[in-house]
């Protein structure tokens, strides 16, 4: 049963307010490191930004917003194919249209035309979509038109890190569909299915609880070679009695990731698997325990990793840890922060901040692997999971 409407948007569309809002914020972040014009490639914060969204960005194209100080503007700039496409989706006060063969000479055209050359242009260069040699090619030739061209990372990303309340409200209606499909997948999962079917009857229950197409296809995990197969494609091999499988999925709405992955047990519980996972069960409460608003997260992160390992041995310990979680498009859903504060920005817990939580164990010896992955929202007063599942390894298959 869906938990949004079967038509139309999910939610109600973000008001002018909080687009508004958003610009003022990146607005204020360029005026802080001297930037004009800000060229925003990266697909997530083109989508945040402007609402525009794709299944498929031309990695030969810089496909992106041009958001700029003075006068405050926003220009859109994209493949001419997908004219009636943008102006429906994106919202940009102007739009230029390149083709294949004449983007770069386009987008430098552009810039002398609306008065950007001369000025400080920052590019973004950490992205998955354009190619490098686009990007490189793209910052020649603005720099060919006087402008001084800078890095522009991270800036948006930065932005965008803490959500306003519209935003949570949509990643919370995530989280409940997350829940309600694997609550679904428990009931349906068998020995005598493979892991591509595993995979796409989740899909199914995604979409039928209200969920968009997730960045990634559900990850399934199973048999001897599961401990080994973390980011693997599910595989046709076949699931048998006795099994651990484990799976991993977002559930997504207006392209807002909520993140969920639990292990199954086909049969009979594997002792060695349950008691791995039991010994795991204090490592997210100790982290919401110590986790502070406004404060660092890696004092608390730290905490839950010491307990995790005083529990678990090394060997058995694939990985604890959390990434920031918010818009998600192909290929992956993962944020740029850290709860270990290790990333390429660092980040302090205010309100509005989503990570997932995950505990990834594995057994080489026994072959298996057992996970429990969590979203994690902090509020005013609290880091908190928006799952109800238990985190345990959960019989099914009978």
């Amino acid at each position: 049963m869906s938990l949004l409407p079967a038509t139309g948007p999910g939610l109600a569309p973000f008001s002018a307010a909080e687009h508004d809002a958003r610009l003022r914020r990146v607005r204020e972040r360029m005026e802080a490191r001297g930037i004009d014009v800000l060229y925003v490639l990266s697909p997530p914060n083109v989508a945040w930004l402007c609402g525009y969204e794709a299944c498929w960005y031309p990695p030969r194209l810089p496909l992106g917003a041009a958001v700029v100080r003075d006068p405050d503007e926003v220009v859109f700039l994209d493949w001419s194919r997908h004219e009636a496409y943008a102006r429906a989706h994106a919202r940009a006060d102007a739009f230029v249209w390149f083709e294949y063969g004449d983007a770069v000479d386009v987008v430098a055209r552009t810039a002398r035309e609306r008065g950007w050359a001369e000025r400080t242009i920052a590019v973004e260069r950490a992205t998955l979509n354009p190619s490098p040699a686009i990007i490189v090619a793209l910052e020649e030739a603005l720099a060919a038109t006087g402008a001084t061209v800078v890095d522009g990372d991270w800036l948006v990303d930065g932005a965008r890190a803490h959500k306003s309340p519209a935003e949570l409200e949509r990643i919370r209606a995530a989280g409940a569909i997350a829940d309600e499909a694997m609550r679904g997948l428990r009931e349906r999962i068998r020995p005598g299915m493979t892991e591509l079917q595993v995979s796409a009857t989740l899909n199914l229950l995604l979409a039928d609880a209200g969920s968009e197409v997730a960045a990634t296809m559900p990850l399934v995990s199973s048999g001897p070679t599961a401990w080994q197969d973390v980011h693997a494609f599910p595989s046709r091999r076949v699931l048998e009695e006795g099994d651990i499988v484990s799976v991993d999925c977002c559930a997504v709405v207006d392209r807002y990731h909520a993140n969920l992955s639990r292990a199954f047990a086909l049969g009979t519980v594997h002792p060695r698997a349950h008691e791995l996972l039991e010994a795991a069960e204090g490592v997210l409460p100790e982290l919401c325990r110590l986790a502070r608003p406004g404060a660092d997260p890696a004092p608390a992160m730290a905490a839950a990793e010491a307990h995790a390992r005083a529990r678990i041995p090394a060997e058995n310990l694939w990985w604890v840890g959390g990434y920031g979680l918010g818009i998600g498009l192909p290929p992956s859903w993962v944020g740029h922060t850290y709860l270990a504060n290790d990333g390429p920005e660092r980040i302090v817990l205010d309100p509005g901040y989503v990570s997932n939580f995950e505990v990834v164990i594995v057994a080489p010896d026994e072959g298996f692997e057992v996970c429990c992955i969590d979203t994690l929202v902090m509020t005013e007063s609290a880091l908190a999971p928006l799952s109800t599942l238990p985190r345990e390894l959960l019989p099914a298959g009978a």
